[in-house]
């Protein structure tokens, strides 16, 4: 027993979670309420938006809805939330997956979620007019690697609480 606690003290975290950062873009012919909604279902706990507005290659009108997540107890909420989520609806694997693919040279994780699905309750990928997630991995030393590690150790985690 001794020996399990060692090895789990052993394996210490050399990252942190920064920042999570949720947005979708809202055009002129959807409504920004239900795009709300849809966000809303990526978060276990109240938040507040922000939006912004800009104009569209044609002159359109476009929203772009934001939330921002820094305290670290409401980032692993909304992780457990969000990863229990997609492994409910058979989602999870196909990220574990492609993981490597989805953390860029500032060892930023992007989430791209359909955002039609989230609105009716489900948590899936999608590419098209996403709401898109983007989780700020800081690791120590700074690499894509150890980012890499770092989700993997986390959705670990969370499948073991599950």
């Amino acid at each position: 027993m001794k020996e399990a606690k060692k090895a789990k003290k052993a394996k210490k975290k050399n990252y942190r979670i920064d920042r999570v950062t949720v947005s979708a873009v809202v055009h002129s012919t959807e409504d920004m309420e239900k795009v709300g909604e849809a966000i809303a279902e990526l978060f276990p706990f109240e938040f507040e938006i922000e939006v912004s507005r800009a104009k569209g290659h044609y002159g359109n009108e476009l929203k772009f809805l934001e939330v921002e997540v820094k305290d670290r107890k409401k980032i692993r909420e909304f992780l457990n939330h969000v990863f229990s989520k997609l492994k409910e609806g058979g989602e999870l694997e196909q990220l574990k997956k492609s993981l490597e693919d989805r953390i860029d040279a500032g060892n930023v994780l992007h989430i791209r979620l359909d955002k039609q699905k989230a609105y009716l309750g489900e948590l899936v990928l999608g590419s098209e007019d996403p709401i898109a997630v983007k989780i700020k991995i800081v690791t120590y030393p700074s690499r894509k690697e150890m980012a890499l590690d770092a989700v993997r150790d986390i959705i670990e985690e969370i499948e073991h609480e599950l």
